[in-house]
């Protein structure tokens, strides 16, 4: 055994390749390897780290940039606009005129001078109008540009007095405006055909009266100056003079109001009329120097009626405010003519429709009440005697005697019609003692006497052969 294991151990010793420091060297370079790759990952990886957030902060960079441009944009859109919204103004101040002179009278040499200012002051409202949208560099030509095609010929336009017509047709082509006590007692008859009496009177001495609201005292004075003869003119520099005057002048007719004015502005203006009881049924026409349709929108919402964007031709208004007047003829005539017109028929504001609404109610709930007069319907309406007297006429073209006579003559008429009442017996329905006074105002309401108009419903309905 011992002779073996000598033997064993001389031939291990004599293999070549066993070193003994063999295992020490094939550690380190394996380490080194592995520590080379660990290296060279952590590179790779920062590389990809790197140009991540060199990415990143070009993005931002850019980002920035694109705020930066957007924001000088908007700064520079907004002091633009707010240019232009000052500088409209006193384009008006020299186009109405202008357009105004142009009609007059004149040698041919100086309504030609004429009509060169006007065309140069028409392009340079062209121009302001552009300096919104100025902004962009493709847009500056056209703001530069000397002629414009929107704007036609120059050509000669009437005086307000003269050619009202070819006015109108000039203007269209540039852009498409009782007092009664109801008692038939002979004690109270003399006193109602008195009170009757005094409101036709009062009607027919009423001029259509127009509220002006601008902060440009010029731009007051010369509307004022324009319609002056035509119309009455009220004039007002802010929201508040505005109210003031309404509070103080209970027979205006339409408000024309400039949007951006101190202490209060056309829409805050504008809501208050349409939701007050005493003003809702007094047209509104907005004027700005905005062109934005949001603007535009939101009066409309208010309840403006109409709206206009400076500087605007004089004639355009006017035409606006006749437009007006043609509409409400057209609802007092649906009131006078049709037995059962519908409330929102007649009026322009939802607060209106429920004052007729009310007032027909009230006066049919006393038809046969011989002392029921204009001073109880005001009363029932909780109404001064003059808003009551203003509102009922501008809706109706009726005073509160008219109106509180015609519901029952509209009434009396459906009786004729569906029932075989007696007249005498509608009479009495009506509040009328008399059968005489009833076919008086039904004569005078409908040009025919109950009898006739009986007759000729009979007659109707009788068979033909």
């Amino acid at each position: 055994m011992g002779i073996c294991t000598i033997g064993n151990s001389i031939e291990l010793a004599a293999v070549p390749g066993l070193d003994s420091e063999a295992p020490s060297s094939v550690s380190i370079w394996a380490i080194l390897f592995v520590a080379l790759l660990v290296c060279v990952c952590f590179y790779i990886l920062y590389r990809i780290m790197a140009t991540r957030e060199r990415k990143k902060l070009e993005e931002l960079k850019s980002q920035m940039k694109r705020e930066n441009e957007k924001e000088m944009d908007l700064m520079k859109q907004h002091i633009l606009t707010n240019a232009s919204q000052e500088l409209r103004p006193s384009i008006t101040m020299v186009i109405s005129p202008l357009q105004q002179l142009v009609g007059e009278p004149l040698t041919d040499e100086l309504r030609g001078r004429l009509q060169m200012v006007l065309r140069n002051a028409q392009i340079l409202l062209h121009q302001v109008n552009l300096l919104p949208s100025g902004t962009k560099s493709n847009i500056i030509p056209a703001i530069i540009a000397p002629t414009d095609p929107i704007f036609p010929k120059v050509v000669n336009q009437p005086t307000p007095s003269g050619q009202a017509e070819d006015s109108q047709n000039e203007v269209k082509k540039q852009e498409e405006h009782s007092q009664n006590v109801v008692d038939d007692s002979n004690v109270a008859q003399m006193t109602m055909e008195r009170g009757e009496m005094e409101e036709e009177q009062t009607k027919e001495n009423e001029r259509f009266t127009m509220l002006m609201v601008d902060d440009s005292p010029d731009m007051c004075r010369f509307v004022r100056d324009y319609f002056r003869g035509e119309y009455n003119v009220l004039t007002a520099n802010n929201g508040e003079q505005a109210v003031k005057a309404l509070i103080e002048n209970e027979y205006i007719d339409l408000v024309v109001s400039d949007v951006t004015m101190p202490k209060m502005d056309g829409l805050e203006l504008c809501r208050q009329i349409k939701t007050d009881l005493r003003w809702s049924h007094i047209p509104v026409i907005l004027l700005t120097g905005r062109t934005s349709e949001e603007m535009e929108v939101k009066g409309l919402a208010l309840g403006a009626d109409d709206y206009i964007t400076k500087p605007f031709n004089v004639e355009m208004l006017r035409l606006r405010v006749k437009k007006f007047m043609e509409k409400k003829e057209d609802r007092q005539r649906q009131f006078r003519e049709n037995a059962d017109v519908l409330p929102s028929d007649i009026t322009i504001t939802p607060v209106d429709a429920e004052f007729i609404q009310r007032a027909i109610q009230i006066c049919e709930s006393n038809l046969s009440n011989v002392d029921f007069s204009v001073e109880a319907l005001g009363r029932e309406m909780e109404l001064s005697r003059t808003y009551l007297y203003k509102k009922i006429l501008n809706i109706t073209g009726k005073a509160p005697g008219e109106f509180i006579r015609t519901i029952r003559m509209k009434r009396g008429k459906q009786y004729l019609e569906k029932t075989n009442m007696a007249i005498s017996e509608i009479a009495t329905a009506l509040g009328y003692n008399s059968p005489k006074r009833f076919t008086e105002n039904f004569k005078n309401e409908y040009g025919m006497s109950p009898s006739e108009y009986l007759r000729q419903v009979r007659s109707e309905k009788a068979p033909k052969n």
